[in-house]
């Protein structure tokens, strides 16, 4: 008798591992399935649109905010959008920005909010652009880190390559301003991007021809100098 309850248990045992590896395979075969069906990620675009489409209601960008962080006293919203409008002409002062992630904007954020407890918000462009990349104010020296003492902003305000779109293929203009987006003010047109290379210290570069061109830009001092790299 004995024997064969353990017979039984050794057998049930075999046929409960045997369905357990079938879940297992049915589990990582829809998965790899998934992946292989998936369609390619697609960054969102903001479509540009000339003065005369945005008049037709149905051509009118839509605009949406999120709230993305705190500096100091000043909260932070961004607003995003599925479409903006062509300037006519072009014209170099700071209505356009590139904004690094450090606050987590989203691709298709076109303008930035700063508001105060009990004060009226201030947009940071008077016309809305793509904001590519964004890197806040950091005021403490950290091991990945670096000191910045002014907001720096890199944005797309024209659709350079003609593809319908603002994205981060098209020329980009670098910014700056203070932690609460007061004083915005141009520092250089037509960039490819910038990189925080020491405290108070960014790396600038960007394309003439087929040359990468380098320059360094003191926060503090707002001096820009361009490096000596021909070969």
């Amino acid at each position: 008798m004995g024997i064969r309850i353990m017979d039984f248990i050794e057998k049930s045992n075999k046929v409960l591992l045997f369905i357990a590896a079938i879940i297992v395979i049915i589990a990582v075969g829809k998965s790899i399935i998934s992946d292989f069906f998936r369609k390619d990620y697609s960054e969102p675009k903001v479509q540009v649109i000339d003065q005369s489409d945005a008049d037709k209601e149905e051509q009118k960008p839509k605009l949406e905010k999120r709230y993305v962080g705190k500096i100091k006293d000043v909260h932070i919203l961004e607003i995003t959008s599925d479409k903006i409008i062509e300037e006519q002409s072009y014209s170099s002062n700071a209505e356009m920005m590139i904004v690094s992630s450090s606050l987590n904007l989203s691709s298709n954020a076109v303008n930035l909010m700063f508001t105060k407890a009990g004060e009226k918000n201030h947009l940071l462009f008077e016309n809305n652009a793509l904001i590519v990349e964004f890197s806040p104010i950091q005021l403490k020296e950290t091991e990945y880190r670096n000191i910045l003492s002014k907001n720096i902003y890199s944005v797309a305000k024209k659709d350079t390559n003609k593809d319908g779109f603002l994205n981060q293929n098209d020329k980009k203009e670098l910014l700056v301003s203070e932690y609460d987006g007061s004083h915005l003010k141009s520092v250089m047109d037509n960039i490819e991007g910038y990189q925080i290379i020491s405290n108070d210290m960014v790396l600038v570069y960007t394309k003439e021809s087929s040359d990468t061109i380098y320059y360094t830009f003191n926060v503090l001092t707002s001096e820009l100098t361009k490096l000596d790299t021909n070969l």
